[in-house]
């Protein structure tokens, strides 16, 4: 679960500020599903709690990329129409699009991710997920 801590809100877009209740991490994660639907996560309101499914927005990194992290993989997920890999990154728990990493089996990667993207919030789903 996952604590709102703060949301700035831009013209159609916003950041979501979030706090993992069992590590303390805390992510900054961008929310455009306003944009698309009316079905969003503008639900979400600071301090309440929400089980949240955060995406690392990148591509797959060479060794020595002092940007890129360790992802090391979970499990294959399926979110709406979306093909995930559920990663650990430390202690926390993301998703990287399994179209962004190659097919050779692999047990980790290195991932370099520019943001941190909303795509599940409780039983909500982002509607990008559920057009593919």
């Amino acid at each position: 679960m996952h604590k709102v801590i703060k949301i700035n809100e831009f013209a159609a877009t916003r950041m979501v500020e979030l706090q993992n209740e069992l590590t303390g991490n805390i992510d900054i994660c961008f929310d455009d599903s306003a944009l698309v639907s009316i079905n969003n996560f503008e639900f979400m309101k600071v301090g309440n709690r929400y089980n949240c499914f955060i995406e690392l927005f990148g591509e797959m990194a060479e060794e020595g990329n002092s940007e890129a992290v360790t992802c090391k993989i979970i499990s294959n997920e399926r979110i709406g129409n979306g093909n995930f890999l559920k990663v650990f990154v430390g202690k926390e728990i993301y998703y990287v699009p399994r179209s962004q990493v190659g097919s050779m089996p692999m047990k980790e990667f290195l991932f370099a991710y520019t943001r941190k993207d909303l795509i599940k919030v409780d039983e909500v789903i982002h509607e990008d997920l559920l057009n593919e």
